[in-house]
């Protein structure tokens, strides 16, 4: 932590001599500049713990125990209608059985380093940035891993009244080990366009998208080829005092290229989270349910590829576990959130899985997708997870968070050689 804000005082320090405080009383992160503009420094850094017992469900995964650290440290400009930001990463893992995963370990590298130009309806946005979306069921930052998800490439926005319209053309990050070294991956790519209305009430409006996916060398339980694959997504959602809803519906189509012969992608999801919120009674509670289904495929030999592809997912979409992903996938799970004090709330969760087609496999995260070894064929039912999530911001600077899990496997693991799993994890966040 004190690393951290000496390397942003210093970054401060650096900038012209003639810079002043933007506001009386400012820590010391904005610096007006002389001229017009101005000058934000920021830092963070989180550490983690981790337990599961076992990792993937004990099929090739052991019990396994380890900790994460991220640590950020960001300059950002403005001056008329530029912004600019640089933002810089280390992060490291210790003790993770067979070396840390490909999103734990990294030396000093650029996370973000892109320039923004805005006009009165327009924004143009180039460079290396993160990117999320709706309720980032398919486009987001992927803030539990240790490294966070972000792209190389091109956004554009026009937002006029209610509306807003943008466009990208992006490349995922390749995260690799050394300093300065991550690149775009050459093997994926993302096109489309995202547009929401939101004409009164703030947290209520409409999404209506449509994304181009590509990816080299993608492997699913019945085939293995490069995928190109077109979303089309719609979601409403709605905020009110009392209660809110939110519902995602997706098709995707495409094709699976391979030696043997093309598949022709069908694949589609349907989600939803809904909740009841009584904020005049004691600990503000919410009693919530999610609903998903996302396809899988029906037929190995139909010529045909039917199993759901979120692409870009939060991993803890259902869980901070991360154990499964949002593909041939049904899944009901209440949960109640209290407001325990200002700053301190919960979460209590109970999920019910199955396999949306038996002849598909059970998948894990991180993206992109992973089948799970010999869970294609198995029974359907995957099994249960019992969650609770707490979070405190414990003052202006510091954050924890407690996570509990733990997966009954189902008839659609056993019969894979899967075993119970618990989970557990322990965060703490500074920012700066």
């Amino acid at each position: 932590m004190f690393v951290l804000r000496v390397l942003s005082l210093a970054l401060a320090t650096a900038l012209p001599s003639l810079a002043s405080a933007c506001t009386p009383g400012d820590t010391g992160r904005c610096i007006a500049l002389d001229g017009g503009g101005d000058v934000q420094v920021d830092a963070s850094l989180r550490l983690r713990g981790m337990y599961y017992d076992p990792t993937r469900f004990g099929i090739q995964g052991r019990e396994d125990g380890y900790g994460l650290l991220r640590a950020l440290g960001s300059v950002a400009a403005h001056r008329g209608r530029w912004d600019g930001l640089v933002q810089l990463g280390v992060h490291a893992e210790q003790g993770r059985a067979g070396g840390p995963g490909g999103t734990d370990q990294g030396a000093l590298d650029l996370q973000q380093g892109f320039v923004r130009w805005q006009g009165d309806h327009a924004t143009w946005q180039l460079g290396r940035q993160e990117a999320a979306y709706g309720s980032s069921r398919l486009l987001s930052v992927r803030d539990g891993p240790n490294i966070r998800l972000a792209f190389d490439g091109v956004r554009g926005r026009w937002q006029q009244g209610a509306l807003k319209l943008d466009v990208m053309a992006l490349r995922p990050v390749d995260n690799r080990s050394g300093a300065f070294d991550d690149r775009g991956d050459r093997g994926q790519y993302l096109l489309g366009s995202y547009a929401t209305w939101q004409p009164g009430r703030p947290g209520t409006g409409i999404d209506l998208y449509v994304l181009d996916y590509g990816r080299d060398g993608a492997r699913f339980a019945s085939a293995v080829g490069d995928e190109r694959r077109t979303s089309l997504g719609t979601r409403a959602f709605v905020l009110q005092p009392r209660w809110d809803a939110n519902i995602e519906l997706v098709a995707q189509r495409g094709t699976l290229s391979r030696a043997q012969g093309n598949l022709a992608i069908r694949a589609w999801t349907l989600a939803t989270d809904s909740g009841l919120r009584w904020p005049a009674r004691r600990w503000q509670p919410r009693l919530g349910v999610k609903l998903d289904i996302a396809s899988g495929d029906q037929d190995p030999g139909d010529g045909r590829l039917n199993t759901f592809n979120a692409m870009y997912p939060k991993s803890a979409y259902f869980s901070e576990a991360s154990l499964l992903a949002p593909a041939n996938l049904m899944d009901v799970q209440p949960t109640l959130t209290l407001t325990l004090r200002p700053g301190l709330t919960t979460d209590i969760g109970w999920q019910l899985a199955w396999k949306h087609r038996r002849s598909d496999a059970v998948y894990t995260t991180p993206a992109p997708l992973a089948a799970v070894p010999g869970t294609a064929g198995t029974p359907r039912r995957i099994g249960q997870q019992y969650k609770w999530e707490t979070s405190w911001e414990a003052s202006d600077h510091w954050t924890w968070k407690g996570q509990l899990a733990w997966f009954e496997a189902g008839p659609g693991l056993r019969a894979a050689g899967g075993r119970d799993t618990l989970f557990a994890s322990v965060v703490g966040a500074w920012q700066w």
